[in-house]
């Protein structure tokens, strides 16, 4: 790829929450307070830096622990988001490639759902700039579960939107995702998962559904068939008002 096409596709992907700030932050789905735990415990870092933090939402489960702690996201309306969530954490405005966080700085890089919008090489090169020794990687995900309810959802999203987001290890599927991280990314790796069971009325739903980069915005032509379809599938499977959406929050945590 050339050097001008890949600044094109970061600027496309930066730009791809721009105007989905406030659903991305009501509605999408926080993480487990026994990660944390568990990355204290594994790492006991001192200085954390978060990239591609979006919002906030994992930067502020990171806040229960006494970390100094950075955050990094490029989108402007994002970071708006995120200031306003995280008033006591140094905030940069920059891509994962290129922080700006000076060298030797860093003992803990987190990302959650965030690593597959990066250039998987430039990001190795950024963290190894910034890492102290020993400084360590956590890749976090929260993967959205298969059962009758999600594959209903999910082929309505691809009738409509494409559904064209890509894997939680960028163009690499579940398994082999897996195995990169495990045998290709890392030098050596700790993996921590745990179930992450979420209960959502239909105003969740929807605004979960409408956080999504794939989604169709008001102005799409087929928004109002998107909208109705999904409320029917909600219909569908709904008790007392709610739906259970199961998801699996996965960390890959490695040492270059």
């Amino acid at each position: 790829m050339e050097v001008g096409s890949e600044i094109k596709e970061a600027a496309m992907n930066e730009e791809k929450f721009t105007g989905k700030a406030d659903v991305y932050d009501k509605y999408r789905p926080s993480y487990p307070a026994e990660l944390i735990d568990w990355l204290y415990e594994k790492t006991h870092a001192e200085t954390v830096a978060d990239i591609g933090a979006g919002t906030g939402i994992f930067t502020k489960c990171l806040s229960a622990k006494p970390w100094k702690i950075t955050a990094v996201e490029p989108n402007a309306d994002m970071l708006e988001k995120l200031r306003a969530n995280c008033p006591n954490v140094e905030i940069l405005n920059a891509p994962a490639e290129d922080t700006g966080i000076a060298a030797n700085n860093i003992g803990l890089v987190t990302t959650a759902q965030a690593f597959h919008w990066f250039d998987e090489a430039k990001f190795k090169a950024e963290c190894k700039r910034i890492f102290t020794q020993n400084g360590q990687l956590a890749i976090v995900w929260n993967e959205r579960l298969k059962c009758d309810f999600s594959e209903e959802r999910d082929e309505v999203c691809v009738k409509y939107c494409g559904m064209s987001h890509r894997g939680e290890v960028g163009n690499h599927g579940s398994s082999d995702g897996d195995l990169f991280l495990r045998n290709e990314y890392f030098n050596s790796v700790e993996y921590f998962s745990a179930d992450n069971i979420i209960s959502m009325d239909e105003e969740r739903f929807l605004g979960d559904m409408f956080s999504r980069s794939y989604s169709l915005k008001e102005s799409d032509e087929n928004y109002s068939r998107f909208v109705e379809e999904l409320r029917n599938i909600f219909a569908k499977y709904e008790k007392a008002g709610k739906v259970e959406v199961p998801y699996k929050t996965s960390c890959y945590l490695g040492k270059f």
